[in-house]
């Protein structure tokens, strides 16, 4: 009994270790192309202990397992950073964008710098999240529904012009940047061309845009209101869009509507999303587009559908 269960113990330990070494060896070549460019030594000793492996002692065999872990470490750490570094960047653009729709660099006739972002109260997500990175701090403004940030620390106003320099858009910010920039001998850099994936774009939305039901028409639009119209201009050859101007309040109007234009919209959104309280209703966009599919919105209110829309009204206007 003893030596049945001794065989078929030494049976399962003989497999187990065949597939270990199988995999072994999937894993080890690809190691081999994942850090041939970027770790050249540690690729040619891998390479040569593999060839010997049949005639290898315990001890290097335990070693090359060190040379292979140390190298999936770097190759870890280079990732990482790598991804790091996106977060960090598209951070900036998106804090760029913000400050162009909704913030102010200013210099006081003391020579005092200072940075200032004013926004709605639901939108107190966003400036927390630029306290919790650079300082400063957010007060309620009085008789308004409206909070301000602000920023006049010499190192965080240093940090910030780091961050946004080359990717201030707006013309008004651009010069406030620039006399901050000349007080501390720093170059002002400017812009490239706007892309599709800057999360630029996401920033300005965040202070300037709205996403609005038109219940007459049933009609989603995403719209983007400024009074430069230079900033909208790029928006309608990126995103699409139609530019309309706002005669009585002398600025004018970038509007989306058409269904594709939202999708491609949508799909910008997830690459780089939305920090404020509008993130909310363009989450619901797709179940909007789903109910209108179906006619719901047509639907009595009785109805199964007629009840999934007016459900789906109620989340869009309690949305912050």
């Amino acid at each position: 009994m003893q030596q049945t269960i001794c065989r078929k113990l030494t049976k399962f330990i003989y497999a187990t270790i065949k597939i270990s070494l199988i995999c072994f060896y999937k894993y080890a070549f690809i190691v081999i192309k994942l850090i041939n460019v970027n770790n050249p030594q540690i690729t040619k000793a891998l390479i040569y202990y593999l060839k010997s492996w049949s005639d290898t002692s315990l001890s290097k065999r335990s070693s090359m397992l060190v040379g292979i872990s140390e190298a999936i470490r770097l190759l870890s750490t280079k990732i990482y950073m790598k991804k790091t570094d996106e977060i960090k960047s598209k951070f900036n653009e998106w804090l760029a964008g913000l400050i162009d729709g909704d913030g102010c660099f200013q210099l006081s006739k003391k020579g005092y710098a200072s940075l200032e972002i004013v926004m709605e109260l639901r939108d107190k997500r966003c400036l927390y999240k630029i306290k919790q990175k650079y300082g400063g701090s957010i007060k309620l403004r009085s008789g308004a529904n409206h909070i301000r940030y602000r920023l006049h620390d010499k190192q965080g106003i240093l940090n910030i012009i780091g961050a946004v320099n080359g990717l201030i858009r707006n013309p008004n910010r651009l010069l406030q940047l620039g006399k901050i920039c000349e007080k501390y001998n720093i170059m002002l850099r400017y812009p490239e061309p706007l892309n599709y994936d800057n999360a630029w774009f996401s920033g300005f939305f965040d202070s300037d845009g709205s996403v609005y039901l038109n219940l007459f028409s049933d009609q989603i639009l995403i719209t983007v209101s400024q009074k430069n119209k230079f900033l909208l201009d790029s928006l309608v050859s990126l995103y699409g869009g139609t530019i309309y101007p706002m005669v009585k309040i002398g600025a004018f109007k970038w509007t989306v509507f058409r269904k594709d234009e939202i999708l491609s919209l949508l799909n910008y959104f997830e690459k780089c999303p939305s920090m404020s309280a509008k993130h909310n209703r363009l989450k619901l966009i797709p179940r909007y587009l789903e109910l209108r599919s179906f006619k719901a919105h047509k639907a009595l209110p009785d109805t199964l559908l007629g009840k999934a829309w007016t459900s789906f009204l109620k989340k869009w206007n309690n949305f912050e």
